[in-house]
């Protein structure tokens, strides 16, 4: 066995330096993504109820953009949790590749200069109001988010799970802390979208009080700078595609459909948005440690790896499908009367997101497996394809069920193709070699 594939025992150590034991705080990763699940719907509530169906149009547009640019940045979380676990699992060899929390801060910064030198082109179509102070925002939180990335792909990494949680929770509970304030005091449209910002800062109260983040910023990877920042470039262009078919939908569905139609689309934008969140938020939270356990498992024992949360999920759709038909659209009313979505839009958009958690799942087993190409060609191939379709002719709901559905399933095929045609390859070469030994 090859360096590169470490045996699962190497791969899983039972306990951590210190005596921390690997799982230990797994429970906590959970509850984290309670927490932010819960702060998203609070703060779509919020808004919806304090802005008029015009003005939270519009800011459900902001928090799109907003999220769109913060899942790219979370590309780095991917691989950090990659690199530094890979690292970690070569044994009795101390890291010598780049140190990754300075890289990431570094990143966020081209991220932050990108958002500035390009807004002439998307912002004022995008953002029409405050446009100029709702860029400078974006470029802001690019930076500060890097910095909570890095941190938490170092802690994935090193499997300081506690930590990892930690940063997911205070995130949220501060950005729903800032737009309480914001709905209590001046209760505006643009203080809304700033408070929502400004919750990538947390990680530097963190830093300053908590002595475990201060070691997993001198977290290394287990490859130099030059391939970290390629690899790091893959797993962003596959948030990219991750964040525009997730937070960023609204912004594909906005290009695509004309003014006066988009204008009365805050009801099915909400609706998507809160169909998604049960499921996709707790599988982010828990997406780096899907990858620290996938790294190192090959063969059939990844096939099932992933068979297993794929057809859980599915189940899932199904059953959370008929849940959604029955209960929400009197759930949407909740966020008043003009919120109405029809049982069959509710059902169809909730087993959509369960087809969205698979395509996740197959792309974090790729990236685990260093498939960085086909990690990103997936993803891509999803987002092309949800594009696509919602330039189809037909209703509004229509065409965001089909691009829902369909998108998803494109990337996954993708990606199963290409772990598939790595184990078979793989196999090829072990009997290949079985062989010569004979």
């Amino acid at each position: 066995m090859s360096r590169s594939d470490p045996p699962e025992s190497a791969a899983e150590p039972a306990q951590e330096k210190g005596g921390r034991t690997r799982g230990k705080g797994l429970p906590a990763v959970g509850g984290a993504s309670v927490v932010a699940a819960g702060a998203s719907y609070l703060i779509l509530f919020l808004a919806a109820r304090a802005l008029s169906p015009e003005e939270n149009a519009q800011f459900l547009t902001f928090w799109a953009v907003l999220f769109l640019i913060l899942g790219v940045i979370a590309g780095i979380i991917n691989e950090f949790t990659r690199a530094v676990r890979t690292a970690a699992t070569d044994i009795g060899r101390p890291a010598q590749g780049a140190a990754v929390f300075p890289l990431g801060l570094l990143i966020g910064c081209g991220g932050a200069v990108l958002i500035a030198a390009s807004s002439p082109l998307w912002a004022p179509s995008i953002l029409p109001d405050d446009t100029i102070l709702l860029v400078a925002v974006l470029a802001v939180a690019s930076i500060a988010y890097a910095g909570h990335c890095s941190l938490a792909g170092a802690a994935g990494g090193s499997q300081r799970w506690s930590l990892f949680a930690g940063l997911a929770a205070s995130e949220a509970v501060l950005r729903l802390l800032l737009v309480v304030v914001v709905v209590l005091t001046v209760s505006t449209r643009v203080g809304l979208e700033a408070a929502s910002a400004a919750g990538a800062l947390t990680w530097l109260l963190i830093l300053l009080f908590a002595r475990s983040s201060r070691s997993a910023v001198r977290a290394r990877a287990d490859v130099g700078t030059a391939a970290l920042l390629s690899n790091t470039g893959h797993a962003m262009l596959s948030a990219a595609a991750t964040a525009a078919l997730i937070t960023g939908f609204p912004i594909l569905l906005r290009l695509t459909t004309p003014l006066e139609q988009y204008a009365g689309a805050a009801p099915l934008i909400l609706a998507i948005s809160l169909t998604r969140a049960p499921i996709m938020i707790p599988l982010q939270a828990f997406q780096s440690v899907l990858i620290s356990r996938f790294v190192g498992v090959t063969g059939t024992a990844l096939v099932r790896a992933i068979a297993l949360p794929a057809a859980a999920l599915l189940a899932l759709g199904g059953v959370g499908a008929v849940a959604a038909g029955l209960l929400g659209p009197w759930i949407m009313l909740v966020f008043g009367p003009a919120y109405v979505v029809a049982p069959l839009t509710m059902a169809a958009l909730t087993f959509a997101g369960c087809l969205m958690a698979v395509l996740t799942v197959t792309g974090t087993a790729c990236l685990a497996r260093g498939a960085h190409t086909a990690y990103s060609v997936g993803w891509l191939t999803a987002t092309a394809a949800t594009f696509l379709l919602l330039l189809l002719p037909g209703s509004l709901e229509s065409r965001v069920i089909l691009s829902l559905v369909l998108g998803p399933v494109a990337g996954a095929l993708i990606h199963l193709a290409a772990l598939l045609t790595s184990t078979g390859r793989r196999k090829a070469e072990t009997s290949a070699e079985e062989g010569i030994g004979r």
